[in-house]
């Protein structure tokens, strides 16, 4: 007969979780007493220390700190030890997120042999004096002014209120043209006019003048040697920290606007990080210690404080090797951490284009390289060296795509505190914004929605050195935007103007456009714009659907307009045209980015041949694919394109040469575009700026353009 071992008696589900977390409340308790017990013990012994000791500390200490500001590089050998002794970290405790020490090692505690009574300890910390308060800055340093400045608590609500008073100005400058600044007014009992608004200062400097913006050291050496004009204004305007928009970016600019504000992040972050490093080192110089003044108040409630916003992997690779070469040069590639990892990760798998029939010059720029659009990636600065693929919780700097970064929070949702680390971000950069729109721009309005709320854990974090409005929840009047696209579109100017709040006010690029894309058109069909009246932003969609449907489709349903193809940006609009057509039973083909292969080929060959009458056409497979579409004898736009050099490109598609001569349709050809008073941004971009104008304030609604 076996020997059956007894069955365990089940444990209640509820009285065991809160048995256990009881139990981890009174073990963290614990830990803190005696944390607390072994600092009281430590302060004690080293006040029993002779005088000369502590001032030969001291001094080795200041004389550190000259040289880790003049020279970043140097090596950490007296503060080593010095920390080493005077850490009253707890043993195998990881240090604060917002140390940016990583050079120094955590070590335990040496545990004295006499205990102590919890009275001796009391009376022992009622005897500890306070650090001495750090002296007010008094500097031209934009960093210092923007961040050490604390916002009237009466003024939040109404910054940027319809209310608030805000000073517009428009400025001209050589190489950016015409810049329309906006900066709230408001008033400060404690500060004069002039402190409260110093960042309405602006003038060009010259490259020789660029050193009054303190650049620190470690880069200006790398970034002023090749400074073009251009760099040299934006930054100007980049170090100011105002919200800074560029919405017309030509392709030959942006290697140098983004290395430009590559630059901008390193410095901001190499000036956070001497500062923390500074006030570190004045605090362990002064070990009887209980409350840290306000003086030292330096991080915020997580680590991360710049967030880059990109498309593509390539992009990623590029802003990455950017700052490896500011700051180290040559010797970049030493100075990366887990480097070709990141060279394999981001590099490579670049379509490949036809040569016989050459895609789009626009095309073949924005999809060679690496275009994976699921992609982040965490970098944090030490003494020595960059950091790559580093947890975000302890990173400096987030690279990531809006989908990526989505995803990654998604991933996380179930933990409490998964969007933590996007509380404290003090400069956000989005990087060819009109892309986004391509991929998912509800992806983009996720990740900003979730910057600066409330954190659900604060886990290594020292509330004493966090900065006051930070705490108050007025991290996103801090936060510096930076917004880069090759063209205007309504969905950008809306996020910049409503979901930017930076208390120092906005700066945007606004040059005219000389020439819009109707300039690159060579058939000779008549262009005709036929404007349809709304009355409100809310009902243009269904305003639009009706005056197709009732005044545009009666008319080209006659079989004198087949081979007609109707272009719609939008997705959704596309699904509803597509759903009246399938209802009506009228003959017709689609096409969209979610269309197999083979049933594009079969839709392009039906249209062509005569085998439908409607071609229902996506312009969002069009920017993907740029498939050449033969036979096109009508083309109706029910929107003008988001993209500008699509409109050239869809019309120039009507060419002889593409067309069916068996269709027997020649003589008859018709380009006809639908807008509303809400698209000028699309028609300033396609007919520029004078003939827009034009457009919005005609008392008619019809207007035709021929090319001559």
């Amino acid at each position: 007969m076996g020997w059956k071992k007894k069955p365990k008696p089940k444990a209640h589900k509820g009285n065991l979780s809160k048995t256990v977390k009881n139990l981890k409340y009174k073990r963290k308790a614990k830990e803190m007493m005696e944390q607390h017990r072994k600092q009281a013990m430590l302060e004690k012994s080293y006040r029993e220390k002779e005088e000369t000791k502590i001032d030969e500390a001291e001094g080795k200490i200041f004389e550190f700190i000259k040289d880790d500001v003049d020279d970043e590089n140097g090596e950490l050998n007296t503060f080593d030890e010095l920390m080493d002794t005077l850490s009253t970290r707890a043993p195998g405790k990881a240090q604060s997120d917002d140390s940016l020490d990583d050079e120094l090692d955590d070590e335990t505690l040496p545990i004295p042999e006499e205990e102590q009574s919890e009275e001796e300890i009391a009376e022992e910390i009622q005897e500890i004096p306070e650090v001495e308060e750090l002296e007010a800055m008094q500097s031209n340093d934009t960093f210092a002014l923007h961040f050490d400045y604390e916002l009237p608590v009466e003024s939040v609500d109404s910054i940027w209120s319809t209310q608030s008073q805000i000073k517009k100005t428009i400025l001209t400058w050589p190489n950016l043209g015409i810049l329309k600044s906006q900066i709230p007014q408001f008033k400060s009992e404690d500060l004069t006019t002039e402190e409260v608004h110093w960042n309405m200062n602006y003038k060009v400097l010259s490259a020789e003048q660029l050193h009054t913006l303190n650049i620190r050291s470690t880069i200006s050496e790398n970034f002023i040697k090749d400074l073009t004009p251009l760099q040299n204004e934006v930054f100007q305007i980049l170090n100011h920290y105002n919200d800074f928009c560029h919405s017309n970016v030509q392709k030959d600019k942006l290697d140098e606007l983004r290395l430009c504000y590559s630059a901008h992040v390193l410095n901001h972050m190499l000036k956070t990080r001497t500062r923390i490093l500074k006030h570190n080192m004045k605090l362990a110089a002064t070990p009887n210690l209980v409350t840290i003044p306000d003086s030292y108040r330096d991080q915020g409630l997580a680590r991360p404080k710049v967030l880059i916003i990109l498309p593509f992997r390539k992009c990623a690779y590029q802003i990455v090797t950017n700052m490896g070469r500011l700051m180290y040069g040559k010797n970049m590639e030493s100075k990366l951490m887990n480097f070709a990892r990141f060279t394999d990760e981001y590099t490579g798998d670049t379509l490949r284009f036809p040569q016989n029939k050459p895609k789009a010059e626009d095309y073949v720029e924005t999809f060679k390289g690496n275009i994976d659009d699921n992609f982040k990636i965490g970098i944090s600065i030490t003494k020595k060296n960059l950091k790559l693929y580093t947890d975000f919780n302890a990173s400096d700097i987030i690279i990531a795509s809006p989908l990526g970064l989505r995803l990654g929070i998604a991933s996380n949702n179930n933990e409490s505190g998964s969007f933590d680390f996007l509380n404290s971000i003090e400069i956000l950069i989005l990087d060819k914004a009109e892309m986004f729109l391509a991929q998912n721009w509800e992806n983009l309005l996720h990740v900003i929605d979730h910057l600066h709320l409330q954190p659900q854990t604060l886990s290594n974090v020292n509330l004493q050195r966090v900065r006051p409005w930070c705490l108050n929840g007025l991290c996103r009047f801090y936060r510096q935007t930076i917004v880069l696209s090759s063209h205007e579109l309504p969905e950008i100017r809306s996020l910049f103007f409503n979901k930017c709040v930076n208390y120092c006010g906005k700066v945007s690029v606004s040059n005219p456009i000389l020439q819009g894309d109707i300039g690159n058109v060579f058939v000779t069909i008549p262009q005709i714009f036929n404007l349809i009246d709304t009355t409100s932003l809310d009902s243009v969609f269904d305003t639009r659907f009706r005056y197709f449907v009732k005044e545009v489709l009666p008319r080209y349903r006659k079989p004198t307009h087949a081979h007609c193809m109707i272009y719609v940006p939008s997705y959704f609009d596309y699904v509803r045209l597509r759903n009246y057509l399938k209802a009506e039973s009228i003959s017709f083909s689609q096409v969209c980015e979610y269309t197999k292969k083979e049933k594009v080929a079969r839709a392009r060959d039906m249209f062509y041949h005569s085998g439908v009458h409607f071609l229902l056409y996506s312009e969002r497979y069009h920017f993907y694919q740029r498939t050449r579409i033969k036979g096109i004898r009508h083309l109706i736009m029910y929107q003008p394109p988001m993209w500008p050099q699509l409109y050239s490109e869809m019309v120039n598609m009507m060419n002889e040469s593409n067309q069916n001569v068996a269709d027997g349709l020649e003589d008859s050809m018709s380009i006809t575009v639908l807008y509303t008073k809400y698209d000028l941004i699309q028609l300033n971009a396609i007919l520029g700026t004078e003939s827009a104008a034009e457009l919005q304030h005609s008392n008619k609604a019809i207007h035709s353009f021929t090319i001559k």
